[in-house]
């Protein structure tokens, strides 16, 4: 009897053993296969992109504004434009040129990311797709987006609603206006637009590519 449960235990014991290493291996498998993956993430997207305030037939590219908050009061109305320059003259309107100069660059989608802090300590960074996304955090920042091209020769049109958003719409704008919580944010709000044409652009939900450009908004009494 005695020999039995020994010989049982040193089954068991190997059994354990063996479960063990395969577990563990497996482990190894899928951290060397996500590794792999991680290392050979390249971004090709080359398009160029801005974020601009308009005057007239000129788009002018913003790099920092300063602004004193106010409960529903815009921040501001931020035109997009997929180029690298400083300035630009353009030709026609600007839904139209926008329209022109996106159609250069296939199978891109635009998005935008805001981060800021709290004065609670809590750092807050949320991305934008589609109207969807623009109630994310609404407490604080109330973001809208526009379509200039669907709308060009209009004198007045509102944001993109959700049931609007297709396939074909132009996110060629964005408004950020401030929300009743707006006092509990702590610091600089960064606005960030992006191109992207897959999900591995992303990581954690951060954008990773290099298509990108950003703009930090001030707000007074914060630190900038």
């Amino acid at each position: 009897m005695k020999k039995v449960l020994i010989l049982l235990v040193i089954i068991l014991t190997i059994c354990g053993c063996t479960k063990k290493e395969i577990k563990e291996k497996s482990k190894e498998k899928v951290e060397k296969k996500q590794e792999v993956v991680e290392n050979t993430y390249k971004d090709e997207n080359i398009t160029p992109i801005g974020i601009f305030k308009q005057q007239g037939n000129t788009l002018s590219k913003l790099n920092t504004i300063n602004i004193t908050p106010v409960v529903e009061q815009d921040i501001g109305v931020f035109q997009i434009y997929p180029s690298n320059e400083e300035s630009i003259t353009l030709s026609k309107g600007f839904g139209p040129s926008f329209y022109d100069e996106w159609n250069k660059y296939n199978n891109i989608k635009l998005g935008f990311n805001i981060k800021f802090s709290l004065s609670n300590g809590e750092n807050i960074s949320y991305n934008i797709f589609s109207p969807e996304n623009t109630f994310d955090k609404w407490e604080y920042l109330m973001n809208y987006l526009y379509d200039d091209y669907a709308n060009y020769g209009k004198s007045f049109y509102s944001h993109i609603e959700k049931d609007e958003f297709n396939e074909n719409t132009l996110m060629t704008s964005i408004k950020l206006q401030s929300s009743y919580s707006i006092d509990q944010v702590n610091s600089k709000i960064i606005l960030t637009a992006f191109t992207y044409d897959t999900e591995d652009d992303f990581k954690d939900n951060e954008y990773r590519g290099n298509s990108k450009y950003s703009i930090n908004i001030c707000l007074e009494g914060r630190e900038c």
